[in-house]
C-alpha cells in the first residue's frame, strides 16, 4: 500500500510516494513550508520521490529505507528521522534551484510595519537567532533560511519550522512563530549583512544603490547560472534597498535597533505624502540609520531637549453588557458592507496603501444605527477629558466616526490624525475597543509615541507607550499625537475573531463671533508633562 503526496509552489511541482507503510508523508508535510500547497493533481511535469523499505538489515537488525529521485537511488538510511531530514533538505534544493518564478537568497526574513527585513547569511552566522528574536518582539515570521524575491523585487515567505540549536539545550523549536495562513509579499525595507560576532558592538555602514544590493547578489543561489535574472531583480530593488553592513553583536540589541529604526523612519515621514512612497521610505530609513549609528561612533553632546510622555485617558467598562453585545452582533452582520481602509493622499483624497495601513472600515448609515450608544456619553465626558489631556477649550464642531476591523496581519503605521489640511481641525481622538470573548488574536496595541521638547519646537520620539485593546474600553488622546496600530496576529481567518474598534474624532468648530472680534489667541500645542492616566 502506497501513500502519495502532491505539492506545488513557486512554479515547482513535486510528487512524493511512500511505499514503506510507515506514514512518513504525514510527518514530512508538517516540516515543509505551507507555501508548498498540497493538491489533488499536478499539471505538467513533477519531480518524483519514492520511499521504499530497504531489504538490507542495518545495525541492530533494523530495517532501513531507500529513496529514489526521478528513478535514481539517492539516499539510504536506517532511521526514519534521517530519511525525513534528507527529503526536507532535498525538496528545499529542488525548489530554490528550480523555481522559474523566484530568485532565492540565503537569508532570514521577517515583516514589520508592512516592510520586509532581510537578514543575509548562510548557516552558522546567527541568522536564525536574530529572526527568532525579532519574532518574539512582534515581527511576522517569513523565513529563517531563504528570501524569495519575485520579478518586482517583493519578498515572499518560505516558512519552514523555525528551529534554534544550542549546544547545552539541544534543538528548540519555535513552532508558534509560524502559522499556515497565507502571507502577502512585502516590499523590501532593510537588508542586514554581516554575521554574528560575540561581544561585537553593532556599528554597521549604511549602504544605498548598487552597493546596497551587492550582498544580495553574493547570497543568491545559482547567481552565476542565472545572471540575467539575478541582475534584473537586483536592479529592481537597488533604488529602494537600504543595507546595514557590518558584524553584529547580541540578537536582542540588534533586533531592538532594527524595529525602532523602522518605526523612527516611518514616524519621521508621517507628515509627508510622496508620489514615490517606496523611495521616500528608503530615504528616511537610510537617513535615520546613518544618524543612529554615526551618533554612536562620534558621541556628540546631547541636544538641549527633554522627553515628555504622551498623555492619554483610558476608561474601562464603557458600554453596558447589553450594549456591548448589540454592537458586536451589529458589526458581525455588517461584514459585507466593510471596505478596505485608505489613507489621505496629496490631493486630500482617499487612496489605498497596504504598506502603510491594512484594515477594513465601516462608516455611513450602517454605523449610525448604533451611534446613539456613544454620542451622549462621549459629549458628557469631553470637558473632563480635554482638561486631563491639557488641551485648551475649543468650540466643538463635527464628531467624525468610523469602525475599523484589523484581522490577521492588520496594522497602521505611525501617523497623526491631523496630517493633512482636510483633517487639520481634529482635536481629540477617541478609540473604543471590543471583540469576541475569548479573544482570538494577539497584538493590535495602540502605540502612543512620546515627544521631544526643544527650544525650537517639539518632535516625535522613538519611545512610546503601548495600550492593549482591552474589550469594552475607550482611549482618548490628542489628535496631533503620533501613534500606530501594532500588527495583529489572529488565531483564525474568521471575521468575528478580529480586532474591532470605533474611532471618533472631535473637531474644532466655528468660534463665537465675540471671541473672533476680540482677537482670540490661536490654539497652541497642548502642554506636556504628565503620563497617561487610567480613569476607571
Amino acid at each position: 500500500m502506497s501513500d502519495t503526496l502532491a505539492l506545488s509552489g513557486y512554479g515547482i511541482a513535486i510528487r512524493l510516494v511512500d511505499a514503506s507503510g510507515d506514514d512518513l508523508l504525514g510527518r514530512l508535510g508538517d516540516t515543509l513550508p505551507p507555501e508548498l500547497v498540497s493538491c489533488a493533481t499536478l499539471d505538467g511535469r513533477a519531480v518524483s520521490y519514492v520511499v521504499t523499505v530497504d531489504t538490507r538489515r542495518h545495525a541492530g537488525g533494523r530495517r532501513g529505507y531507500r529513496v529514489t529521485r526521478e528513478g535514481v537511488e539517492v539516499c539510504g538510511a536506517a532511521a526514519d528521522e534521517d530519511v525525513l531530514e534528507w527529503l526536507r533538505r532535498d525538496i528545499d534544493v529542488t525548489v530554490v534551484q528550480g523555481s522559474p518564478e523566484m530568485l532565492f537568497v540565503h537569508a532570514g526574513v521577517v515583516g514589520w510595519r508592512g516592510l520586509a527585513i532581510v537578514i543575509l547569511g548562510r548557516s552558522h552566522t546567527g541568522k536564525s537567532t536574530l529572526v527568532a528574536e525579532l519574532v518574539q518582539r512582534g515581527a511576522v515570521y517569513y523565513s529563517d533560511e531563504f528570501a524569495a524575491f519575485d520579478e518586482r523585487g517583493r519578498v515572499h515567505p518560505y516558512r519552514r519550522r523555525l528551529t534554534l540549536r544550542d549546544v547545552s539545550e539541544g534543538a528548540m523549536s519555535l513552532n508558534l512563530a509560524r502559522d499556515d495562513a497565507p502571507r502577502d509579499a512585502l516590499p523590501l525595507g532593510l537588508i542586514v549583512a554581516g554575521s554574528y560576532q560575540p561581544r561585537a558592538a553593532w556599528r554597521p555602514t549604511v549602504l544605498r544603490g548598487t552597493q546596497a544590493v551587492l550582498p544580495i547578489i553574493d547570497g543568491t543561489i545559482l547567481a552565476r547560472e542565472r545572471p540575467a535574472r539575478t541582475l534584473r531583480i537586483a536592479a529592481r530593488v537597488s533604488s529602494t534597498a537600504v543595507t546595514l553592513q557590518g558584524p553584529r553583536g547580541e540578537a536582542g540589541e540588534v533586533a531592538l535597533d532594527l524595529l525602532e529604526l523602522v518605526d523612527d523612519a516611518l514616524v519621521s515621514g508621517a507628515f509627508r505624502m510622496h508620489a514615490d512612497r517606496a523611495g521616500a521610505v528608503a530615504a528616511d530609513l537610510s537617513r535615520v540609520a546613518a544618524q543612529r549609528f554615526q551618533s554612536r561612533r562620534d558621541r556628540p553632546a546631547p541636544p538641549d531637549r527633554r522627553l515628555v510622555a504622551q498623555r492619554y485617558v483610558r476608561m474601562t467598562d464603557f458600554l453596558s453588557p447589553q450594549e456591548h453585545g448589540r454592537l458586536l452582533e451589529h458589526v458581525l452582520a455588517s461584514q459585507d458592507q466593510l471596505h478596505e481602509s485608505g489613507i489621505i493622499d496629496l490631493q486630500g483624497e482617499q487612496m489605498l496603501d497596504r504598506t502603510f495601513r491594512r484594515s477594513h472600515t465601516l462608516a455611513g448609515p450602517r454605523l449610525e444605527e448604533v451611534w446613539s450608544m456613544f454620542e451622549e456619553r462621549l459629549r458628557g465626558l469631553l470637558p473632563g477629558v480635554r482638561q486631563a489631556l491639557g488641551i485648551p477649550w475649543f468650540p466643538l464642531g463635527k464628531v467624525e466616526r468610523q469602525l475599523a476591523v484589523h484581522d490577521d496581519d492588520g496594522f497602521f503605521a505611525p501617523h497623526v490624525d491631523t496630517g493633512d489640511p482636510v483633517v487639520a481641525k481634529r482635536r481629540i481622538s477617541c478609540v473604543y475597543y471590543f471583540h469576541r470573548t475569548p479573544r482570538r488574536y494577539v497584538g493590535g496595541e495602540l502605540r502612543l509615541y512620546d515627544t521631544w521638547v526643544t527650544p525650537t519646537g517639539s518632535t516625535p520620539a522613538g519611545t512610546y507607550t503601548d495600550l492593549a485593546p482591552i474589550d469594552n474600553s475607550v482611549v482618548f488622546f490628542p489628535s496631533d499625537a503620533f501613534h500606530a496600530v501594532c500588527p495583529v496576529h489572529s488565531e483564525t481567518d474568521a471575521f468575528g475573531d478580529g480586532r474591532f474598534a470605533v474611532t471618533i474624532w472631535f473637531w474644532e468648530g466655528q468660534w463665537p463671533a465675540y471671541l473672533e472680534a476680540a482677537g482670540r489667541v490661536a490654539r497652541g500645542p497642548a502642554p506636556h508633562g504628565q503620563t497617561g492616566s487610567d480613569a476607571r
